[in-house]
């Protein structure tokens, strides 16, 4: 599934999602953590069924499943069909008893726009002396390789507005409910019966990727950025899998190796001892071949 083609039939959702500018994404870790990346040159893309919390998965599904239930002029034999699927998606998840036999997994690894993000660095920092870290990422070069190496990615900005999650749901709703009509009024030519069951099809699909974009505003704070990739068994963009512990879950992931050159900058949080911090970093990434980067140090002022 080209999800690229499907998101060009709704340019307006495109645009809000990301407007194409080169920008740096941030992305944040703790000390441990920032060694591990930067010693590999690996970043993981993390299962989507195993963020953290259900709530996080299944809020674009209640939301999808409320606008269904509201809106009319709907076919209802298309959309019906709609509703089911995400309901079942939603319960599964809630009981435990999802199907992994799903020809697609979705695959995530969050950013923030933000490089110097209080609520970021609490989460992954320690008391006063165990700071948190983020890596500044070029944008477009690192999108440009991943498409290179074959992770051919759905990539934007997570949208928190609720009144914006709607725009974005009804314009993909209008879409495709308007292909689904046309399709009808052509059913006695020829393929139209299975022009239909794909047209049913890339309404899952676009409804199951856009929804792994929407997040509960309260995280508005975060002005996180995500970039998904699919992994399609039995396509040539197959990925193995590998598994990590990660708050007692085992969570599925998969490794991309980045080039170096899409490194912009590492960034430090508030900390006590910002100097010693500055010195240990900088010699860590002339270790690792990064010498040049630029360091930065938060301007975020301790509290005592």
């Amino acid at each position: 599934m080209d999800y690229d083609s499907l998101l060009k039939k709704i340019p307006r959702v495109r645009k809000i999602l990301d407007d194409g500018s080169n920008s740096i994404l941030y992305h944040y870790t703790k000390p441990e953590k920032l060694l591990s990346i930067l010693e590999s040159g690996t970043i993981r893309f993390s299962n989507a069924l195993y963020l953290n919390d259900k709530e996080e998965v299944t809020y674009s599904y209640k939301l999808i499943i409320s606008l269904i239930d509201e809106m009319s002029g709907l076919n209802k034999s298309l959309f019906g069909r709609i509703r089911d699927y995400f309901y079942s998606k939603y319960t599964n998840i809630i009981n435990g008893t999802d199907d992994f036999n799903n020809k697609f997994e979705y695959y995530t690894i969050s950013f923030s726009t933000d490089g110097d993000n209080l609520t970021l660095w609490n989460n992954y920092s320690k008391g006063q002396n165990y700071t948190g870290y983020n890596i500044g990422f070029c944008k477009q070069d690192l999108i440009e390789d991943m498409v290179k190496v074959g992770f051919k990615s759905v990539y934007g900005n997570t949208v928190y507005d609720k009144e914006k999650q709607i725009t974005v749901l009804k314009l993909i709703f209008e879409k495709w409910n308007k292909q689904y009509e046309k399709l009808l009024d052509n059913i006695t030519k020829k393929n139209a019966t299975d022009k239909l069951t794909d047209t049913y099809i890339e309404l899952i699909n676009i409804l199951s990727i856009i929804s792994l974009f929407f997040k509960n505003p309260y995280f508005k704070d975060e002005k996180e950025y995500r970039i998904i990739f699919i992994n399609n068994y039995g396509s040539n963009f197959t990925k193995q899998t590998k598994i990590c512990e990660k708050n007692g879950l085992f969570v599925p992931y998969i490794e991309y190796k980045f080039l170096k050159k899409t490194v912009n900058s590492i960034n430090i949080g508030p900390t006590l001892e910002e100097n010693i911090f500055y010195t240990s970093t900088c010699r860590m990434l002339a270790n690792f071949g990064y010498g040049n980067r630029k360091v930065n140090r938060s301007k975020i002022p301790l509290r005592y």
